[in-house]
């Protein structure tokens, strides 16, 4: 492969691999998720409706569905607090998420799901890396090998005399 489609090639390989991600969410049943753990829970519109009062609309994404992404809390009675995501604050080199928690009553959830690593987009993800960080170390490795090849200087003379095609004739 010729240098000028290597890097962009590995460059590639490197940016779909790390899209890919190391998790999955796995379907579940609400009590058997622990407090701590990431989960999206698919509502039905009387829990969008109850998240609204709560003044989370904007935790909410709507794809096909009304989703809502967070850290599970807790569970008192027929209500779900999960954790969402608000704002970002950094002091130096020190990143902590705030979030606000948010009310959701268990009977209006249609689904919970709980992410969890995949050991498969894990090793495709180490592997990419692997190969492109390799496949990066060769080919500069090739590079320096070969010595730097000089082009003769242009002669417009000699330029003039090379045949450029040839026609041959059958006998």
């Amino acid at each position: 492969m010729k240098p000028k489609r290597l890097l962009p090639t590995l460059a590639a390989a490197l940016v779909l691999s790390t899209a890919t991600g190391c998790f999955n969410y796995v379907p579940t049943e609400i009590g058997a998720v622990p407090p701590g753990e990431s989960v999206r829970l698919f509502l039905t519109r009387a829990g969008v409706d109850a998240v609204n009062e709560g003044g989370a609309e904007e935790a909410l994404s709507m794809v096909s569905e009304p989703v809502l992404s967070g850290e599970f809390v807790r569970r008192t009675g027929d209500d779900l607090f999960v954790r969402v995501p608000t704002v970002r604050r950094q002091v130096g080199f020190h990143t902590s998420q705030l979030g606000q928690d948010i009310r959701v009553p268990a009977g209006e959830i249609v689904q919970i799901e709980r992410q969890e690593l995949s050991k498969a987009k894990t090793g495709l993800l180490v592997g990419a890396t692997t190969a492109a960080i390799t496949g990066l170390i060769v080919f500069i490795l090739n590079d320096a090998r070969q010595p730097d090849v000089a082009n003769p200087p242009f002669d417009p003379v000699e330029d003039r005399r090379r045949r450029v095609f040839t026609l041959r004739f059958a006998h």
